[in-house]
């Protein structure tokens, strides 16, 4: 059986804590889970890390082995927040990189950088996640031997044969899924839809090249191209949400704009267009909706001249930071060149990025499946207007916080792994 769900914790569940659990909860905590901390702290080399909770300080440190909490800042970055940050933070409603980008934290010493490079060993302790440590992750195929990660997969092949493979790697590729002339009505549909699209109308991504301004992402495509919603019922595309034995809901059948079409032009030099590494759960939530997936359809073909897509294989299956990557993360880097009609797969915590274009355009259309809610999830009703005003509004914040050097960017640029 091959499974992609990793969730632990419910929707809904989180619990508001007090700044004084800071002192009273934490440590009760690590008493359990402290020797898994500190072994974290040493494989990411971090320094100790100060709170300030509604004026409540402590810091965690490692001492005699084990993750623990000590009075005062301590020594290291401090972070300043609310209890209501906190308390999301400690139970992975919200991560560290989801505070910084929304604005909710102060740091009174030390960068975000710091704050966030400890999320890790959060997850370590609050989740019993290891931190992920080289030689951990391990790549086998069904029969036992060493699985190829450079494979692409048909979408009538073996389910049992593809789903092994997401469930190992945590990525596909799908070839020739859709044909050359539906993909040509889909441009026509963005062309149309970019077309209509303004900079303050909260339904689109804007960036900027020597042309000038363009819209670069269309949210709720899929209700502005007929022939994508079409391609999105068919059997060709459903079966993609069949390959695993997890129950998976399609986000047509929960999301209004349950689809996004991107466009991406060569010499990009102002807003969201390439993406660096990431993980589709670093704003938060790992453990309560990972792993979901992310499909690409590929309105145009893409290569390392027209920005590809790149993934780091295994990494759904590493306890990692969300952004960027670290120097000792060692896992294969794979690219997943693309032909006109195929379509790209990935775990919504496998990291991942696009190069940027440099000879031609790409065009793709993004959407997925989410896994299927279970007894004791307790979402609550989502308005789509003010999810569609939160997603336009994080490409704000996003453009700040690419301007920042201080994310791990200098990591960003490692080439594919084309072996």
């Amino acid at each position: 059986m091959s499974t992609i769900d990793v969730r632990s914790r419910f929707i809904g569940d989180a619990q508001p804590l007090t700044p004084s659990w800071l002192h009273d909860g934490l440590p009760e905590v690590l008493r359990e889970t402290g020797g898994l901390g500190a072994r974290g702290v040493a494989v990411l080399e971090l320094s100790p890390l100060g709170f300030e909770v509604d004026g409540m300080v402590g810091h965690l440190t490692v001492d005699d082995n084990r993750l623990a909490v000590r009075d005062g800042a301590g020594d290291g970055a401090v972070v300043a927040l609310d209890a209501a940050a906190f308390s999301e933070l400690m139970q992975d409603v919200t991560s560290s990189f989801g505070l910084v980008m929304a604005g909710r934290i102060e740091m009174l010493h030390g960068t975000a950088d710091q704050f966030i490079a400890w999320e890790p060993v959060l997850r370590a302790v609050l989740d019993e996640r290891p931190v992920y440590e080289s030689g951990s992750v391990a790549f086998t195929a069904r029969d036992g031997g060493a699985l190829d990660l450079h494979q692409s997969f048909r979408i009538d092949d073996s389910r049992d044969d593809i789903g092994h493979f997401l469930a190992q790697a945590g990525f596909l590729h799908f070839e020739g899924v859709f044909t050359e002339e539906e993909m040509a009505s889909v441009s026509a549909d963005l062309d149309a839809a970019a077309a209509a699209a303004e900079r303050d109308d909260g339904a689109s991504w804007w960036a900027r090249n020597d042309d000038g301004w363009y819209p670069s992402r269309i949210l709720g495509f899929n209700r502005k191209s007929p022939t994508l919603q079409e391609l999105l019922g068919s059997d060709r595309f459903r079966v993609i949400g069949q390959l695993t034995d997890d129950a998976m809901v399609q986000r047509t059948e929960v999301e209004a704009d349950s689809a996004e079409g991107l466009w991406k032009k060569v010499g990009v030099v102002d807003g969201i267009s390439d993406v660096s590494w990431h993980k589709d759960c670093t704003m938060g939530g790992h453990s309560r909706r990972c792993c979901g997936l992310t499909t690409g359809i590929s309105i145009t073909g893409a290569d390392e001249q027209s920005g590809e897509l790149g993934v780091v294989a295994g990494s759904h299956r590493a306890n990692t930071q969300g952004t960027g990557l670290h120097r000792g993360f060692d896992l294969p880097r794979i690219p997943l060149p693309t032909r006109t009609g195929d379509v790209t797969v990935h775990c919504s915590c496998t990291h991942h990025m696009s190069r940027p274009p440099v000879s031609r355009e790409r065009r793709v259309a993004y959407t997925g499946f989410a896994l299927a809610p279970r007894p004791g999830d307790a979402a609550p009703e989502s308005d789509p207007e003010i999810t569609r005003r939160d997603r336009h509004a994080l490409n704000e914040q996003a453009r700040r916080l690419q301007r920042r050097d201080d994310f791990g960017r200098e990591h960003d640029t490692f080439a594919l792994d084309n072996s």
